[in-house]
């Protein structure tokens, strides 16, 4: 068996102005793991992988804590201390309690977005809702 043999064909490269995105993107299209850098004139100018571009992702955890706990208060105006945010290698779990699933949707699709979250997870505890024909008018 020969390199020319394991190889995806046609060789799927990138160029060395390429943006990480755009190298993210080529990877997950074509499945591979790591992209040729080659330049104008077609030499191998390098290698980029899969770890080389998460990495450019990776935050500490404290950072991307701090950052989720200034979105619930920034632009949610909610008390960050009323909710318990960890993260654990870029996973982000929000605890605690509040009366609006909406919000704590809107508020977990915010951190979502956060430079180097990976993953959040809602354990936002929410009070029984009471009955229509239960409530008083």
């Amino acid at each position: 068996m020969t390199a020319a043999e394991l190889m995806t064909t046609p060789a799927v490269t990138i160029s060395p102005a390429a943006s990480v995105a755009d190298a993210a993107r080529l990877m997950h299209q074509w499945g591979v793991k790591r992209l040729p850098v080659v330049d104008a004139d077609g030499q191998l100018a390098g290698i980029v992988s899969r770890l080389d571009v998460l990495s450019v992702f990776t935050r500490p955890d404290e950072q991307i804590r701090d950052d989720a706990k200034k979105v619930i208060a920034r632009k949610f105006a909610l008390d960050p201390d009323a909710f318990g945010v960890t993260v654990a290698s870029g996973v982000v779990t929000v605890t605690g309690q509040d009366g609006s699933r909406s919000v704590v949707l809107q508020l977990t699709d915010a951190i979502r977005h956060v430079e180097g979250v990976v993953g959040v997870r809602d354990r936002v505890r929410y009070p029984a809702e009471i009955p229509a024909e239960n409530a008083e008018s």
